[in-house]
């Protein structure tokens, strides 16, 4: 039966009302969230002193530290920007489908190099792992989805270490997303592994002082926000004072086109992991343009954010590299890796195809879809005659 657009009308209408009402009161607190913003703007020593002190009465606390930045720094682009390589990487997956012919998962990681201002034509590659026997059945279960992206992400690192071995510096490696992966630590033993794996990666890539960062387009995340929260005043302190405001909100119009806020460190439960050199920071970045600003989050480890020409090379890169993109800025490189990474239906039919005819060749039985795959995949239904 089909989506019931009569019943849904009055949701969506309610849900409109609902929207005005809440921007007005977003509004409110992004005012009041803005004020503290200035108020506090300067006195880093004493927000870095509360969060060490809020951290310690609750280990999950996760929210901003100000390094030696001004809370409201604009840091212009250095533009153009220095010459140097790009090393974009991007992955896609195919979850395993117990429904499915055959049962395996795949990792697909695409990479796009190039080298702006040099002349040289950018290179593509790509790299495919399919997932099966042991790796597919963690702890005798079949593995999630979470797992299955936990793996692509640590491919993604991986091949990067190994390319990043062959370049000269300077070298600039990006990925979509955080460097974080997930907010809480897991405790699973396949996670556990593949996670190590992970920061195994990130300490080479560290060793060879690569550029390392993710990009987080349009984040909504509030860890500044979070930070101000901590010093609001005890009369109007409630548990999130501010909720529902972004740091997106905050820095829109703190930020011109081409420039970055100050540097963050992030505490998260999660630093622990991310020890020494690999510790995560992060800025904001307006790559956008005079009118339509396009706020994108950046993490980095430390080990970047302790070169200042490493940060003023990135910030330069990223945002010759959005304007690239045209009227929806994001970095060109990062589009490309998708581009060679994502893998369609027809990849995902016709690796299902080889898987079964390799093991028809060596004497396996046929092996079908499951009755409920087959009704679903079964589009074009005739009416009955009666």
């Amino acid at each position: 039966m089909p989506v019931n657009f009569l019943n849904l009308k009055p949701q969506i209408q309610k849900l409109a009302e609902t929207s005005v009402s809440h921007r007005s009161e977003i509004l409110q607190k992004l005012a009041a969230c803005q004020a503290l913003l200035f108020q506090y703007s300067d006195r880093l020593k004493e927000l870095q002193e509360t969060v060490e002190i809020k951290a310690g009465e609750n280990k999950g606390l996760r929210c901003a530290v100000p390094l030696n930045e001004a809370l409201t720094a604009h840091i212009f682009a250095a533009l153009p920007s220095a010459a140097c390589t790009i090393l974009a990487a991007d992955g896609s997956q195919i979850n395993p489908d117990p429904h499915g012919s055959a049962l395996f998962g795949l990792v697909n990681v695409g990479v796009f190099r190039m080298q702006p201002g040099s002349g040289l034509a950018p290179e593509t590659k790509s790299f495919s792992n399919l997932i099966y026997d042991e790796e597919l059945h963690p702890s005798g279960g079949l593995a999630s989805e979470d797992l299955i992206a936990l793996m692509r992400d640590v491919g993604e690192r991986e091949i990067l270490v190994e390319l990043a071995t062959n370049e000269a510096p300077p070298l600039i490696t990006l990925t979509d997303g955080p460097l974080e992966l997930y907010h809480e630590p897991r405790q699973e033993k396949a996670f556990e592994h593949y996670f190590k794996q992970y920061l195994s990666a990130l300490d080479d890539l560290a060793l060879n002082r690569v550029i390392t960062a993710g990009y987080v387009d349009r984040p909504r995340a509030d860890l500044v926000v979070k930070l101000l929260e901590l010093m609001a005043a005890e009369e109007e302190l409630k548990e999130r004072p501010f909720a529902g405001v972004t740091d997106l909100q905050l820095y829109e119009t703190i930020l011109n086109p081409g420039e970055r806020s100050a540097v963050f460190k992030l505490q998260s439960s999660s630093a622990d992991a991310f020890a020494n050199k690999k510790a995560l920071h992060f800025f904001y970045i307006n790559v956008g343009s005079t009118g339509q600003p396009a706020l994108a989050r950046v993490e980095v480890p430390l080990w970047v954010v302790e070169d200042p020409q490493a940060m003023t090379l990135l910030q330069s890169v990223l945002v010759e590299q959005s304007h690239q993109a045209g009227s929806r800025p994001y970095p060109y490189s990062l589009i490309r890796a998708h581009e060679i990474a994502v893998v369609k239906m027809d990849d995902h039919n016709q690796i299902s195809e080889m898987i079964e005819q390799e093991l028809l060749n060596r004497g396996l039985p046929p092996s079908f879809n499951s009755n409920k795959q087959a009704h679903k995949q079964h589009q074009a239904r005739g009416r009955m005659n009666r």
